[in-house]
């Protein structure tokens, strides 16, 4: 019968048994110095099929939103569904031939950009959100329309105020911390990238998680319409639109960067980019 050591001499020479160093982790390089770094890298993933440059361009839980011409039915692509499509390129890349890039809001870590792409039988009008990480400038947010050769993107004379409209259902649903009001005011897929928000650099989250916290608010008689916000700015382009918020909280000012599409005749807010901008 073989000899057996007890349990205790197993755990006292497992105890004083050498281990290996573990390494640290390598710190995490830095990406792009600036937005326009970010959307150039976009435009060469596209023009070349490279899923590796796109996943620097874009934060990996992006979902890029635009509105079918032919149904008004929002469409969504997660980024491991457009990587696929751009490796599947790679052997017969489509350059464009044209491309225009535009700063529509700078301000601290926060940029929204116009990103304007040609191509002989179409053209995309892109809406970018794009933030400064510890990695580096990144898009966190992408709406685009697809246009016809020589079409622009014309948008109805109504809109802005339509859009005005969403964006004080939005405020609404923070002053009475509303889950129901942000359901109507957002898309369901909706992310929030928070930057410089309580002491962290870099954050994200769901609607859902935002509902959440809502929802416990609410049923604790929380408000907050002691901190207002306000409409700064709202671009819009045909079914797309961009806005800009603020608001002042202790002293301290927040911006708000938010990307909205028009989906089954309601404008709604599909990506949101927020935080301290100094």
């Amino acid at each position: 019968m073989p000899k057996t050591l007890p349990l205790v001499t197993l755990a006292l020479l497992t105890a004083c048994a050498p281990t290996r160093p573990v390494p640290a982790p390598a710190p995490m390089a830095r990406l792009h110095a600036s937005p326009e770094e970010a959307v150039q890298a976009y435009f060469q993933a596209s023009d070349t099929g490279s899923s590796r440059l796109l996943r620097s361009a874009f934060h990996p839980d992006v979902r890029m939103h635009w509105v079918d011409g032919t149904d008004g039915v929002l469409r969504t692509r997660t980024q491991l569904e457009w990587w696929q499509l751009l490796d599947a390129s790679a052997r017969a890349p489509q350059p464009a031939t044209e491309r225009g890039l535009s700063v529509l809001d700078r301000e601290g870590p926060f940029a929204l950009m116009e990103a304007v792409s040609h191509w002989p039988d179409h053209t995309f009008d892109d809406l970018l959100l794009v933030v400064e990480t510890p990695a580096g400038w990144r898009i966190v947010g992408k709406v685009f329309q697809r246009l016809a050769p020589g079409e622009h993107a014309a948008g109805v004379p109504s809109a802005e105020l339509e859009i005005r409209a969403v964006l004080d259902a939005k405020i609404e649903a923070h002053a009475l911390f509303s889950h129901a009001l942000l359901d109507q005011s957002h898309t369901p897929d909706c992310i929030y990238y928070r930057v410089h928000v309580d002491g962290v650099p870099f954050a994200w989250g769901t609607l859902s998680e935002a509902a959440a916290r809502y929802a416990a608010n609410a049923e604790a008689g929380i408000q907050d319409r002691d901190n207002p916000w306000n409409i700064v700015k709202v671009e819009v382009r045909g079914n797309v639109a961009a806005a800009k918020l603020e608001v002042r909280v202790g002293g301290v000012r927040f911006i708000d960067h938010l990307l909205l599409v028009r989906t089954g005749g309601q404008w709604r807010i599909s990506a949101a980019a927020w935080g301290n901008p100094t």
